[in-house]
């Protein structure tokens, strides 16, 4: 390839020269303008089909969650799911080919923009600089005096330099401009052929696309002709539909009973007892309803249980409202009246509710018997002979109404009751009560052992102290209204109306103690209640007889010392015994007494804290009724807690009445002892077990460095130290991901653990001490 302009133009700087400069100038700067403009607008080509990708990928997006709605209907399902990966194979060719623009069109013309047109107007700048120069230099020689002959030699020298570097220039310049020239046709068409091959690549995979499903889409096209067809032959058969409107009235009425749902009217209990309608139904023992109100509004359709268990309901028809078809479904603690659209609806109804509820009490008993010890080997909970706490004295009668033959109790008050009554004391929440069926439910061995402690008479001797100061609250009694019966419960249980305050120096019941109030004493026995298996002895009998169930619960046992709740404690009753007792797991009692306190230290957490050192269940239920405070620690006595005393007397019974009144389980002594660390440093295997399984902390470090654990490994107690063990290789088990629940071996040892505390405490005792000898 030839240049444009003779090299000898440029050494001669004529005018045919500048002339050429001027035009290929014009012209690279012509070319830049048009490559910039298509830079411009391929960027926003490229911009604007990202984001056509990027609204195409949504709605592909949009017919996946089309797809789910038609995930029975295989057909449709498969079709869309084709249809979908179709869009989506063409939506990654469009992506690849806007790739394909950014790597050829724009960084190509770019490049050549920056690179080569930037190159010759950069030495554009150069050149002018050197030809400014030599115009300088031909004014200077032009103007040297031939007078001056040092000047001449100097103007000419500059001259012939500027000169030779003008020439040189001139010659880069017009290469700069010529390689410029050839090299634009060939880059910019081998760039706009390369992205025309990328187009066809993209049309030719999107043709190939097509052709890979054209039988797939012919046959769907065939299939699609066939439903429009059955649709037709559908809207045919729709047109009697207004001929099943009876039928369905006729066997809506013959609807097996327990099966029956629909809607019925409710009415509100509280307030102005409006009705509404709702959609109600049977299901797991539970009768539920949903509000269509709800449903129709915010699309919630949140399932509302009336209630929980039929087994404790009863159903009867009511026609004394001014409404028709209503009937009454009762519980223990409320009624609900529910209305039917007609006699025949409201005897399906109760006939339903009637057959749900003799089926949920068969197969609560299918259930017992398939879970109890003798069908699934050992357990950790007993199904005892309910018969035999109704012998202890108060309970063959109801706590708190005192209607005959009661079925249920409360665990941590250690009382019977009739359902009607425990429906209540479920509404109390269970840190006031937690209730237990005697006939349906298992029993574990701790909960006996604190209802074997105190009974109907000693509660009622504590919560009903005072219920004659009361004459304006009417009393609980077998055939009361409900509401009646709640305000009994509640003033009894929660506000504690009728319980006696704690005596004080000045009460009128010590006025005739004529020593100084400074050196009185008072003091708590440890106790067991005391089972008779034959005839009372004589000093028995005087005991019983003597005994004031009206009387006050804290007396004066002797001269200048009050035996707090002796009469609380003195009832023997005879009976076999349900379950062994802990009381050769603890120390001995008979007439031993805890430590005697001056009489102004008399409180109720301070009674607590003895009660519970002596194992005294009605005293620890008095300091409660008094109102104890669950988190009290002893200040005077390395912070400990009533926890920490049970542990310390040895009894099972002790600690779990604690616990089954919400006293906190891992607070530490001064030494930073929790009660596992004490039960584990007197090696009582039945209280560590205990603890555990009310989930006691075991990794609390005390003050001296140890963890329960080091304790048991230093003492050597075997049984101990597999508990904890386990315990904790339990919670790794839970922790882990793969963890399904807990161990079946941990479940396994913590059953023969709570079978042989219940059943031999006294040898869990000894293998202690027997390791120390």
């Amino acid at each position: 390839m030839k240049s444009p302009i003779e090299f000898e133009e440029c050494l001669k700087d004529s005018p045919k020269f500048r002339k050429y400069l001027e035009r290929e100038e014009s012209d690279i700067e012509h070319l830049e303008q048009r490559l910039e403009k298509i830079v411009k607008m391929c960027i926003l080509a490229v911009d604007s089909g990202k984001e056509y990708v990027k609204n195409q990928s949504a709605f592909a997006t949009s017919l996946w969650d089309l797809q789910k709605h038609f995930a029975e209907d295989k057909n449709a399902h498969n079709a869309l799911g084709k249809i979908i990966h179709c869009f989506q194979e063409m939506n990654k060719f469009h992506t690849i080919l806007l790739d394909q623009a950014s790597r050829t069109v724009l960084k190509n013309l770019t490049s050549f923009i920056k690179d080569d047109i930037n190159q010759v107007k950069d030495y554009k700048s150069h050149f002018a600089k050197v030809s400014e120069s030599l115009d300088n230099a031909l004014v200077r020689n032009a103007q040297a005096s031939k007078n001056r002959p040092q000047e001449v030699t100097e103007a000419v020298n500059i001259l012939s330099a500027t000169k030779s570097c003008f020439r040189h220039t001139a010659l880069d310049y017009v290469n700069f401009i010529t390689m410029l020239q050839a090299k634009k046709v060939p880059s910019i068409l081998s760039t706009l052929l390369d992205y025309y091959q990328a187009c066809g690549t993209y049309y030719h995979q999107g043709s190939d696309l097509c052709n890979d499903f054209d039988e797939f889409f012919k046959g769907l096209s065939e299939e699609i002709n066939d439903m429009r067809g059955d649709y037709l032959q559908f809207e045919k058969s729709m047109q009697n539909r207004h001929m099943s409107v009876n039928s369905f009235i006729d066997n809506n009425c013959t609807k097996p009973s327990n099966t029956i749902e629909g809607y019925l009217f409710k009415r509100k209990s509280k307030g102005f007892k409006t009705w509404s309608r709702r959609w109600f139904y049977l299901c797991d023992n539970k009768l539920l309803y949903s509000d269509l109100s709800s449903i129709r509004k915010r699309g919630d359709d949140e399932t509302n249980v009336m209630e929980e268990d039929l087994r404790i309901c009863t159903v009867r028809p009511v026609d004394d409202l001014d409404r028709r078809f209503c009937f009454e479904v009762i519980s223990p603690t409320k009624s609900h009246i529910l209305q039917a659209d007609s006699a025949e609806m409201r005897q399906a109804w109760i006939a339903a509710l009637q057959n749900g509820i003799g089926a949920a009490i068969h197969n609560n008993a299918i259930a017992r018997h398939i879970n109890s010890p003798t069908s699934t080997g050992l357990s950790n909970k007993r199904k005892i002979h309910w018969e035999q706490f109704l012998k202890i004295p108060g309970n063959s009668k109801c706590c708190d109404c005192k209607s005959s033959e009661p079925r249920w109790a409360s665990i941590n008050l250690g009382i019977t009751l009739c359902i009607e009554c425990s429906g209540v004391h479920r509404s109390l929440g269970v840190h006031y009560s937690k209730v237990r069926s005697l006939t349906l439910d298992a029993w574990e061995p701790e909960n006996v052992k604190v209802m074997m402690e105190l009974g109907n008479d000693t509660i009622n001797r504590i919560y009903e102290a005072r219920k004659s100061e009361n004459l304006d609250l009417v009393e609980a009694n077998e055939n009361c209204d409900i509401s009646v019966r709640e305000a009994w419960i509640k003033a009894k249980y929660v506000e504690k109306r009728f319980v006696r305050r704690i005596p004080q120096p000045t009460d009128e019941d010590e006025k005739d103690i004529d020593e100084d109030v400074s050196s009185r004493k008072w003091t708590v026995k440890k106790f067991r209640r005391r089972t008779r298996r034959t005839s009372s002895s004589k000093s028995e009998n005087e005991e019983l007889s003597s005994l004031n169930t009206n009387s006050i619960s804290l007396n004066i046992s002797r001269e200048n010392l009050l035996m707090v709740g002796e009469d609380l404690t003195s009832t023997s009753y005879e009976n076999e015994c349900i379950l062994g007792s802990d009381q050769e797991s603890t120390e001995g009692e008979d007439n031993y007494c805890e430590e005697e306190e001056d009489f102004s230290e008399l409180n109720p957490d301070l009674l607590l804290y003895r009660a519970s050192a002596g194992h005294n269940l009605p005293v620890m239920c008095m300091a409660f009724a008094l109102g104890a405070n669950k988190l009290w620690q002893n200040e005077k006595d390395l912070n400990r807690t009533p926890l920490h005393q049970a542990v310390l007397s040895g009894s099972v019974m002790a600690c779990e009445y604690l616990l089954l009144n919400g006293v906190p389980i891992d607070t530490i002594d001064d030494i930073g002892y929790t009660a596992l660390h004490l039960a584990t440093a007197k090696g009582c295997i039945a209280q560590s077990y205990l603890l555990l399984k009310h989930r006691a902390r075991h990794d609390i470090v005390a003050k001296d460095g140890k963890q329960p654990l080091d304790i048991a490994v230093d003492q050597r107690n075997a049984d101990i130290v597999t508990l904890l063990r386990l315990t904790r290789l339990n919670e790794e088990i839970g922790m882990s991901e793969d963890a399904t629940g807990e161990d079946e071996t941990y479940k396994d040892v913590m059953k023969d653990f709570s079978h042989f505390a219940s059943s031999q405490p006294r040898l869990l005792r000894n293998r202690n001490e027997n390791n120390n000898d």
